[in-house]
């Protein structure tokens, strides 16, 4: 099934399908935090800078795949039912960092801080213990708290990690996000 096609807004994309911001800007289209991006066409906005018809038809099928890629795997997770989970790959990073700081087997702590591009921000940290009032999740051999008063900000958020030609790091895709920044840190 194509979820992303060539004649659909920029912005519509990024609203509906945030986790293939990398994907475009892996191919040189910097469209996604442009303001002219709500009116123009995916298709339009590559090919009016120049973009090479099977270049763009390329990341239309790898920004397709991602998105296919990341509803499988929320259903493999049990759908919605989760409250925030967890992909493979951040997983693995998370393990890593972790481990580098010598926090192995310590939760992932997530908080939303005011401010940030788009009204919110994420923040993320270690911590040994869950407090008494935290939601409590585990994807992949990942514990993930978060204080139960953030709920309905982020329940259903999937933490991903990507990797671009001009950086790799986590992404939250956020499904009651009314609005969110490109780099998928920031969100009203």
């Amino acid at each position: 099934m194509e979820h992303v096609k060539g004649d659909m807004l920029v912005g519509e994309i990024v609203a509906r399908y945030p986790q293939v911001v990398p994907v475009f800007l892996k191919y040189g289209l910097h469209c996604v935090g442009c303001r002219v991006s709500p009116f123009e066409t995916i298709e339009e906005g590559s090919m009016g800078h120049g973009m090479p018809k099977d270049v763009f038809e390329k990341m239309i099928v790898e920004a397709n795949e991602l998105v296919t890629n990341s509803k499988a795997e929320k259903v493999a997770s049990g759908g919605e039912s989760k409250p925030v989970w967890v992909t493979e790959k951040a997983a693995v990073q998370i393990r890593k960092i972790a481990e580098g700081e010598g926090k192995a087997g310590f939760g992932l702590r997530i908080s939303v801080q005011a401010g940030g591009c788009a009204g919110h921000s994420y923040q993320m940290d270690f911590e040994e213990q869950p407090d008494k009032d935290d939601v409590v999740i585990e994807a992949h051999g990942i514990k993930v708290f978060y204080s139960s008063e953030l709920d309905s900000l982020i329940h259903g958020t999937t933490i991903d990690y990507r990797e671009a030609l001009q950086g790799a790091g986590f992404v939250m895709q956020n499904p009651n996000a009314k609005t969110s920044c490109g780099c998928g840190q920031s969100f009203a």
